[in-house]
């Protein structure tokens, strides 16, 4: 009986939901998957179809419902400069006070930096390319949304981050700049369509080109800003070598 002990102790720890997820083979969550490009795929491809071909059956009769039924003469409400912002800060901040993120923060601030920068170069470059007059008419640099592609990949990033429980809050911040960006008469349905696939796309190039550019740079992989950890056991035997007893080790680690 003593002898079998350790085996029944094993065969506990490994019954447990919580440790056999510690033990188990954790899944390489950077790695590319190409059902990740399905609701990006969706976003850019309607918005560029309303764009090229509906953009009178659709983005105009759109914008006239905003600005005659919903504005109906209001002046600007322009906080969506402002709370585009958000999800970004979200996905630095929150690990650092406590909730749990995939990444540390190192690797946070090198995934969002090259969704950023990723983003920046094909938003700016579409701007430049494309002569889209807004709907307000300020300029010809409606197509996408900057406004909205910016918020968009920080929803995104915060969903990969924490899950749907903080991303969920994180999309419908996204969603409201949207929505604002039609209300206060600076883009085009299409244009915020676009500019929703495209930042959640990116954010996707981020996780993709995350662990490439450590081994690049030589970047080590560090945990802290992660929140807080989950529980961890290990469970190591040993073997007497005087009497020939098997002894195990039980450490748990909060």
């Amino acid at each position: 009986m003593r002898r079998l002990l350790p085996v029944i102790l094993l065969a506990a720890l490994l019954s447990s939901p919580q440790i056999r997820a510690q033990v188990a083979v954790r899944a390489d969550t950077t790695a590319f998957h190409a059902r990740e490009l399905i609701a990006p795929g969706v976003l850019t491809a309607t918005g560029i179809g309303i764009h090229c071909f509906a953009h009178e059956s659709v983005d105009v009769p759109v914008n006239r419902w905003f600005q005659e039924s919903w504005r109906a003469g209001r002046p600007e409400r322009p906080f969506d400069d402002y709370i585009q912002y958000i999800p970004i800060v979200m996905d630095l901040g929150l690990g650092l006070v406590g909730a749990r993120a995939e990444h540390g923060f190192v690797d946070r601030v090198i995934e969002g930096t090259i969704a950023c920068a990723t983003l920046g170069a094909i938003s700016w470059t579409c701007k430049a390319v494309i002569d889209s007059p807004r709907p307000n008419g300020v300029d010809g640099r409606s197509f996408p949304s900057g406004h909205t592609d910016w918020v968009f990949v920080g929803a995104e990033l915060v969903r990969m981050e924490y899950g749907w429980g903080w991303g969920a809050g994180a999309y419908a911040i996204a969603t409201t700049v949207a929505v604002m960006r039609n209300y206060n008469n600076w883009h085009w349905m299409s244009d915020c369509l676009f500019g929703a696939g495209l930042g959640i796309f990116t954010a996707h190039v981020g996780r993709w080109l995350l662990e490439p550019t450590k081994r690049l740079l030589n970047i080590p992989t560090y945990t802290w800003g992660a929140g807080r950890p989950a529980l961890q056991a290990s469970l190591t035997p040993s073997l007497d070598p005087v009497s020939g007893t098997v002894c195990t080790t039980l450490a748990f680690v909060f």
